[in-house]
């Protein structure tokens, strides 16, 4: 059932005034037959509204992402919080088993430096780092880390056809990090998704 028009626009609009960044196409869907009305007067709205004066995490996180470095860790890092005192926060929060520490650190690890792709990981994750971090949820998904430029041609090692390669077997935990679990649990599918 649709829900009034004015009523949707006035909480939108206080929002908005409050410093958040309400998401409009929920709006949109929660007035059904009357989104387009309310598109007009949220239009309208944030034509004339003054932009809310950034977070100090946003503004922390976009000066981390103009100099290339990753956002995420650049917060967590400012907080003065260890990888560890945050890997707590998220097995709680997300009420993992605490036996599986090494893999919520390794997504971890991957997700503040950039080398995972933040996409498909669960929004209960930001949720929780969010309260982790004292932040927003918006803020961290708003800055991701830029994606690392790729190798220029040639600059990849290329063994000669006979050169054998050192056949050493990686522990467990080093693996996991380079790659994917054959059977998927629930750490795997609040960091990568499906």
């Amino acid at each position: 059932m649709a829900e009034d028009v004015l009523t949707l626009f006035e909480e939108y609009a206080a929002r908005f005034r409050g410093g958040e960044e309400p998401d409009v196409r929920e709006y949109l869907a929660r007035a059904g037959e009357g989104a387009d009305r309310l598109a007009s007067l949220i239009d309208g709205f944030l034509a004339r509204a003054e932009p809310p004066a950034p977070s100090e995490e946003r503004v922390l996180m976009l000066r981390a992402w103009l100099e290339g470095g990753a956002p995420l860790l650049e917060l967590r890092v400012e907080r003065g919080l260890t990888r560890d005192a945050v890997v707590s926060e998220l097995l709680e929060r997300l009420g993992l088993d605490p036996a599986k520490r090494f893999r919520v650190t390794a997504y971890f690890h991957r997700l503040e430096t950039g080398l995972l792709d933040p996409r498909p990981v669960d929004r209960r994750v930001f949720t929780a780092l969010a309260a982790a971090l004292r932040a927003r949820v918006d803020d961290l998904l708003a800055w991701q880390p830029r994606p690392a430029p790729a190798a220029a041609p040639g600059a990849l090692f290329r063994a000669a056809p006979d050169a054998a390669l050192p056949d050493v077997a990686a522990p467990t935990d080093v693996r996991f990090a380079l790659e994917p679990p054959s059977e998927p649990d629930e750490v795997d599918r609040l960091f990568l998704g499906g």
